[in-house]
């Protein structure tokens, strides 16, 4: 395989998926110091690629709405009025909390911003720690040198880990 190419895979596949990129640099018989480089420029240019569109997403969400009204014809928004009282009547019949809610509270509420950031690049996905950062940490003029270095650092210790499991 061409050596472009597979520098190319690990950086987009660092975009998506950062915790599984440098495995599969490892796979492919990448050097550690082209996988890694490859990972950190893909997971950091991922990253703040999220973090910046997440601000629009959520400005749009509040803002938005009002002029969809006037745009959408009317047969629709009769549809999206029966789909939403479906789902409000749904909604009353399952849980209120999921796993997954239980541990976003969880994690925001015992570790804050570091918890967000350390999990983000590991255990979260970029997309979602990017969107809870810019939501409930934006003031905060070192959440996102943080999360570029704990990118950076955690992506270091995934290629030392996969390499060495490989050369074992």
């Amino acid at each position: 395989m061409l050596h472009s190419l597979k520098i190319t895979q690990v950086f987009f596949l660092a975009m998506i998926k950062y915790f599984y990129a440098p495995l599969y640099g490892v796979a492919i018989g990448m050097g550690f110091w082209e996988n890694y480089f490859s990972l950190i420029t893909g997971g950091t240019l991922a990253f703040t690629i999220y973090y910046y569109f997440s601000e629009l997403v959520i400005i749009y969400s509040r803002h938005l709405s009002p002029q969809l009204v006037r745009i959408v014809p009317v047969s629709w928004q009769r549809a999206a009025k029966r789909r939403k009282v479906k789902r409000r009547i749904k909604r009353r019949k399952r849980r209120k909390f999921t796993w997954r809610t239980k541990f976003v509270v969880k994690l925001r509420r015992g570790y804050g911003m570091w918890g967000i950031i350390l999990l983000t690049p590991v255990l979260l996905s970029l997309p979602i720690g990017a969107f809870l950062l810019r939501k409930y940490y934006r003031q905060d003029k070192k959440s996102f040198p943080l999360m570029i270095s704990s990118i950076v650092v955690e992506g270091f210790i995934l290629c030392v880990v996969y390499w060495s499991a490989a050369k074992l």
